[in-house]
């Protein structure tokens, strides 16, 4: 019996199609996250782990709900001190179980409890790309790739693996015209590519991967109507079009309106796809129209109340702050002081909401710590900003600003002597020493050690300031002003 091709067609939409999860499903996801995040902030993370992954179970694809925290409280637990998995564990739980569920959740008991170990990491991409969980194939790819790059001990296999995985991952989107997913994984392996070349260029199947990945790379960035193959697709021409209107730094409004009345029509027509919403919001923010970023916030609103799913609140917040920013800044270039200040509250006030709403949803997330203890911080409400600052500081890349603001906390609770121990103590493992972050420890550790009445110590540190930068804020008026003598 001849094959049908559109039998086949059928089937390779099928076995790309997303794993589905109920709404039924979620709700009960969710309670198992609520409890996971709780014992996370106990610091019990070997249960939170568990709980974390009981709720995936239930919804493989919730990465910012209960991926990301569960890596938070991974990390953290081996931080602490906690055991890797030993050899009977990774026997009852094995990655490579009959059933794709049970296989993906044991794949999430072993990463949670040795995050670093590349197998580890490789075997969760896997189990998630075997379960059709996209997004978190394409999250756990992202620390596959990380463990790979530092491991100097990772074999040409296991690159090969990852660019497989994540090749197979893009083609399964352009096959649900999920094009901007399809683009993020092709782009993801072919920045791999360069890892892998360097660390073993003599590797046979490196010029084919290399060869694939970045033909199907440059092909479907253009959002190409897909054709019978990719060479097809090229041929496009209203396509080819489309794509060099959406690459210009500048558009004229007719044309910008075009483009955006295309994106909606497509995102309406396919609002399952992130894809084309992704590419509707970037449209209707590019030109910074108020009236434009309210119909992309109302999108991901409306997103967001239809997939439950939290990153699309999360832009629509991000789009809001990034307005009322800019009334303060346009409220100043006119010189309304009040108009200013008013300004300035509401975009405090604001943000304040945001970043207590995010730590509460994601409590193992130092940034999103960091960034609430800022803006604690401009409204002065410093004992609710000083624990913030300590969470965060666990984060290499807050480190510094982290210590920097908890000293300058301490300093407005007038509590010296911490301030003291906390400037000092970043300042002697600060690298650059001549940076604005250097001279601004240096600058309130000066003022510590004044308002402490350690006035030898202050004349010695704002002089070391001087000798970097004669004229940083007021340290010649302050330097000239201390007693004379000890």
């Amino acid at each position: 019996m001849a094959k049908n091709k559109n039998d086949d067609k059928g089937n390779a939409a099928e076995n790309a199609a997303r794993y589905h999860t109920t709404p039924e499903d979620k709700i009960k996801a969710k309670k198992w996250f609520k409890r996971a995040r709780e014992l996370g902030d106990k610091r019990q993370f070997d249960y939170a782990i568990e709980y974390y992954a009981s709720g995936l179970e239930f919804w493989p694809d919730a990465v910012e709900d209960a991926c990301k925290p569960l890596h938070g409280c991974a990390v953290a637990r081996r931080q602490t001190g906690g055991k890797k998995p030993g050899f009977k564990d990774t026997l009852k739980r094995s990655m490579n179980d009959k059933d794709p569920k049970k296989a993906f959740v044991n794949a999430l008991w072993l990463f949670g409890h040795e995050p670093e170990n590349v197998a580890y990491a490789e075997g969760l991409t896997k189990c998630a790309a075997r379960l059709r969980a996209e997004d978190t194939c394409q999250w756990a790819a992202g620390i596959f790739q990380k463990s790979l790059e530092s491991n100097q001990k990772a074999s040409s296999k296991q690159f090969l693996s990852l660019t497989t995985l994540l090749e197979e991952l893009g083609d399964r989107a352009v096959e649900r015209n999920e094009t901007e997913f399809a683009v993020a994984c092709f782009e993801q392996g072919v920045t791999l590519l360069s890892v892998w070349r360097n660390r073993f260029p003599n590797d046979h199947a490196l010029e084919a991967a290399i060869k694939n990945l970045s033909t199907k790379s440059t092909i479907t960035r253009g959002k190409y109507k897909k054709g019978e193959s990719f060479i097809d697709s090229v041929r496009d021409k209203d396509a080819q079009k489309e794509l060099h209107d959406e690459k210009l730094s500048m558009q004229d409004e007719d044309q910008l309106d075009t483009l955006i009345t295309s994106a909606e029509k497509a995102h309406l027509d396919n609002p399952q796809d992130a894809g084309c919403l992704r590419r509707l919001i970037d449209l209707l923010c590019r030109s910074e129209q108020e009236d434009l970023e309210k119909r992309a916030i109302g999108h991901l609103v409306a997103q967001y109340k239809r997939t439950e799913d939290y990153g699309w609140k999360q832009s629509a917040d991000d789009i809001r702050m990034k307005q009322l920013v800019r009334r303060v800044r346009k409220a100043r270039k006119a010189g309304d002081a009040d108009a200013a200040r008013d300004a300035h509250v509401a975009s405090l006030k604001f943000d304040l909401a945001v970043f207590k709403e995010r730590v509460q949803r994601f409590p193992t997330d130092t940034r999103a710590k960091y960034e609430y203890g800022l803006r604690l911080f401009k409204a002065s409400r410093f004992d609710d900003a000083i624990p913030l600052f300590q969470a965060a500081r666990s984060n290499p890349k807050h480190r510094a600003d982290c210590s920097l603001h908890l000293g300058r906390c301490f300093f407005h609770k007038k509590y010296h002597s911490q301030a003291i121990s906390t400037l000092q103590g970043e300042l002697e493992v600060y690298t650059i020493p001549d940076d604005d972050r250097a001279k601004g420890l240096m600058y309130w550790l000066a003022r510590a050690f004044e308002d402490h009445g350690d006035l030898e110590k202050a004349r010695e540190t704002y002089g070391k300031i001087l000798e970097l930068d004669y004229n940083y804020r007021d340290v010649r008026d302050r330097l000239d002003g201390l007693p004379a003598g000890s």
